[in-house]
């Protein structure tokens, strides 16, 4: 399919799940706080994400060798299943949402039924628990996408390792604006890591219940004091820094490692990444893409990472500056990634 053709299915996919969305009434549908506070920022600035999705389904059609219609296309971590609407829309044959959060599946099933955008399989569990029923099912995707999920996966390593058990050949695209090659994001998401691992967040409307808003330094402290009440403060405190990155489960392995040789094998490099260590969700993780690259090969999967350019919304002015900087970006090697708001990578399993 021809560039121009698939901008142009996109653009009037995007037109009619406008029209479904903006008709629905949020009250009447009662979702969580969390998906309300989602949609109602999606409705609001329709046009922005349609574009910043169009986008990311552009790269995907693109890898398609066989008509959309004949297609299966997966959301992967959905959300409020806005990708997962706007792939039913462009008219692939089957779409799989999934998330780990069963409030959010939930949340998607109404909010598809109150849209009349029927999406095919509703998958609540993580990567293993979304591969083992693609696999009991036979269902053989083609496509798997995402937005902004690949800088929350705990352990990239142990996920491309599942995915790659997939037993049918497949194209993932993910997007994530948390790009670690621009300079400006990375300043802005290290002051975002260094507020959740030393100050915590305030619980505002549409939290997330599974998230902490605790210091995420003070919650691996709790942590050890309860296990290890013998141990001081001081030594706490420092065992306590030096897990920076794991969660639960894995901070007293390698605790008890350090207690019973005084070393650790955990050691994180970046100097400000930090994860929730009740759930293992990353603060915007900013990926070492050459390790990133080492770990999909590994799983005998190819690799390219890419470009994004900026998405327009209803401010004029910051649309034509939007334009002179995509403009710089087309004229650049696709994967010069300074000046992206955010990247894609592309895997394919053969």
């Amino acid at each position: 399919m021809e560039n121009s053709e698939i901008k142009a299915i996109t653009y009037q996919a995007s037109m009619r799940l406008s029209i479904k969305l903006q008709k629905l009434d949020l009250v009447k549908l009662k979702l969580s706080e969390y998906n309300t506070a989602y949609l109602n920022k999606y409705l609001t600035d329709l046009d922005f994400y349609s574009n910043l999705y169009g986008q990311l389904l552009h790269k995907a059609i693109i890898k398609l060798k066989k008509p959309i219609k004949e297609s299966t296309f997966i959301d992967y971590g959905g959300g409020s299943g806005f990708l997962s609407l706007f792939a039913k829309e462009l008219g692939f044959k089957t779409v799989i949402y999934n998330d780990l959060y069963n409030i959010s599946v939930k949340d998607a099933k109404k909010i598809s039924k109150a849209a009349q955008i029927e999406i095919d399989h509703f998958i609540c569990g993580d990567c293993a628990e979304l591969v083992a029923n693609l696999n009991t099912e036979n269902l053989k995707p083609d496509l798997i996408c995402s937005f902004d999920v690949l800088e929350h996966i705990y352990n990239l390593d142990t996920w491309f390792h599942q995915i790659s058990t997939i037993r049918n050949p497949f194209h993932l695209i993910f997007t994530t604006s948390a790009n670690t090659k621009n300079p400006f994001i990375v300043r802005r998401l290290r002051k975002i890591h260094n507020k959740a691992e030393h100050k915590g967040t305030n619980k505002t409307n549409g939290w997330k219940k599974t998230d902490s808003n605790l210091a995420f330094l003070e919650i691996r402290k709790q942590i050890l004091t309860e296990k290890y009440p013998e141990i001081k403060p001081e030594t706490i405190e420092i065992l306590a820094m030096k897990t920076r990155g794991l969660k639960k489960k894995d901070i007293l392995i390698q605790v008890n490692q350090f207690l019973k040789t005084g070393k650790m094998d955990h050691q994180i490099k970046d100097p400000t990444n930090t994860c929730d260590p009740l759930t293992g969700n990353w603060a915007e993780n900013l990926i070492n893409l050459k390790h990133l690259k080492t770990i999909i090969n590994s799983y005998d999967m190819d690799i390219q990472i890419k470009n994004s350019e900026y998405a327009y919304n209803s401010n004029k002015n910051l649309n034509y500056v939007k334009r002179i900087i995509n403009l710089l970006i087309r004229t650049l090697n696709s994967n010069v990634l300074m000046f992206s708001p955010s990247y894609s990578i592309e895997v394919e399993k053969k």
